[in-house]
């Protein structure tokens, strides 16, 4: 079994990755093959303001990394670096420096190309295993868009496009972990964009102003990139954090048809949607069991379970008990950091928007 060590206690670190490692544990725990060894250990220095939902025995909390090595072994541990972008290479280089050799890092993999050039020096130089949290391109919504793409059934993949809103008033004011909207949900869509239509080049990027009562934040208000794929497919991506409702879809426009994927809202459901209709037909009014050709989705409504996250973090801890290298993963979020990078210079250098465009 592995042992986790949750750096950066804040909402990523304490309200995802913990919570997801006790349902992991509890999955895994009960038969021949645990993975998870708990209590986690979880190190902030704010730890002793900070509030956390774990039970107890399911996290040993201190405030630096010299304390982390008293209650966790280097060996067999995997390390969750949950702590802003900013202040990654300097943070992985010491945890490189203890011993460690098992990382997942929350997205993005670097706020900037010389810090992702800096990490990917790193990795080769230390034989870190790191893998970059990217749970929506393993999610099993995504591995059936992926079915619909590669099997050509609705034949030509030409477009798609990514929604991602949400009310963020709060968090933005009360947290500075993040420089801009490109650092929030961004990241996701654009893995699972380049996950379904391969590399890309930045054709459009431009981020607004968050606006309330009580304040006004440049560029946390939300972001929107447009992409152009070396397949031929085109990408537009948009994130709005001042959205009075929720929204989380992924609409994939073929020659033959329209799939229209929906991931799960918040911790409250693991249920994802997936409704594909073909040139011609109407979307289904009612659910129905999908049919499905050579493992292809077919026609219909689909509903069905996907705790992506859970998920992920399984797969990244298999593969590091196998030590089989994530190269695939590691080429994507490397991939997904540079487009991102693209994408600051080119806001930089543009007058943010007072509004937002969905």
């Amino acid at each position: 079994m592995l042992q986790p060590l949750v750096v950066g206690l804040g909402r990523s670190g304490s309200g995802l990755h913990l919570k997801t490692l006790a349902r992991l544990a509890g999955r895994t725990g009960s038969t021949d093959d645990p993975l998870v060894a708990l209590p986690a250990v979880g190190c902030d220095p704010r730890a002793g303001v900070l509030r956390l939902t774990a039970t107890p025995g399911e996290v040993t909390v201190v405030t630096t990394l010299d304390q982390a090595l008293e209650h966790v072994d280097p060996a067999t541990a995997v390390v969750h670096v949950c702590t802003p972008p900013r202040l990654r290479h300097a943070l992985i280089a010491e945890l490189a420096g203890h011993g460690f050799r098992r990382m997942i890092v929350e997205k993005p993999l670097a706020g900037s190309r010389d810090e992702l050039d800096a990490l990917v020096r790193l990795r080769d130089e230390t034989g870190l295993a790191l893998v970059t949290m990217a749970h929506w391109t393993g999610s099993r919504l995504a591995a059936r868009l992926r079915r619909l793409v590669r099997g050509g059934h609705l034949g030509r993949l030409r477009h798609i496009t990514v929604d991602q809103h949400k009310p963020r008033f709060l968090r933005s004011l009360t947290t500075d972990g993040h420089q801009s909207a490109l650092d929030v949900e961004i990241p996701h869509s654009l893995a699972l964009a380049l996950d379904l239509a391969g590399p890309a080049e930045l054709r459009a990027a431009h981020c607004w102003d968050l606006r309330c009562e009580d304040g006004e934040l440049p560029g946390m208000g939300g972001a929107h990139l447009e992409l152009e794929h070396s397949t031929g497919v085109s990408t537009r991506l948009r994130s709005d954090l001042g959205a009075p409702v929720r929204q989380r879809s992924v609409v994939c426009e073929f020659d033959g048809g329209t799939a229209t994927g929906h991931f799960p809202l918040s911790e409250d459901d693991d249920h994802a949607q997936l409704v594909i209709t073909p040139v011609g037909g109407d979307a289904p009014a009612t659910t129905t069991v999908a049919n499905a050709t050579g493992g292809v989705p077919g026609p219909g409504h689909q509903v069905f379970r996907d705790d992506a996250l859970t998920d992920f973090l399984e797969g990244a801890y298999r593969g590091f008990l196998s030590e089989a290298p994530d190269a695939t993963g590691f080429t994507l979020a490397c991939e997904t950091a540079r487009l991102l990078c693209a994408a600051r210079e080119h806001c930089a250098a543009a007058p943010l928007s007072r509004t937002g465009s969905r």
